[in-house]
């Protein structure tokens, strides 16, 4: 049985007003990268169509954090990063199922942690300015 895997065109979604162009361009990059897997893409968003059922890996980004998730309830990895020319000074915290890991405050935050089980895995950026730290992004996504 085959299972479809949505894959937000990260480039696309990462870059402000994206177009379908851009979300071709990283079909482009996706496809030379996964070359075992079949690609289509409509506007923003690429289908990728997958011999293995089990895996589900998922991509989004929010304000000035990404979240990157690759596998399934039964074993995944989760991880957080600052999004492209959205740098700060601060730390990424990333939590789930199974899973909680506190990252280090850096001038390029991010930081991976493995899981297992059902839920939703999150990733929150926290960037340090005058001793004070503010949320700049709580990007989530499902393990199932």
């Amino acid at each position: 049985m085959r299972t479809l895997l949505v894959a937000a065109a990260a480039f696309a979604l990462i870059t402000a007003g994206a177009s379908a162009g851009t979300a071709e361009t990283a079909h482009a990059a996706a496809g030379r990268a996964h070359a075992s897997a079949a690609w289509r893409c409509a506007r923003d968003v690429c289908l990728r169509v997958s011999e293995v059922p089990e895996r589900r890996d998922a991509h989004g980004c929010n304000h000035k954090v990404c979240i990157n998730v690759v596998g399934n309830a039964s074993g995944y990895t989760t991880s957080g990063y600052y999004s492209g020319s959205n740098r700060f000074y601060g730390h990424i915290n990333v939590w789930g199922p199974g899973m909680r890991v506190e990252g280090k405050d850096s001038a390029y935050p991010g930081v991976a942690g493995k899981g297992r089980g059902t839920g939703q895995t999150c990733a929150e950026g926290w960037e340090l300015d005058n001793g004070r730290y503010t949320s700049v992004g709580l990007p989530c996504e499902d393990v199932s």
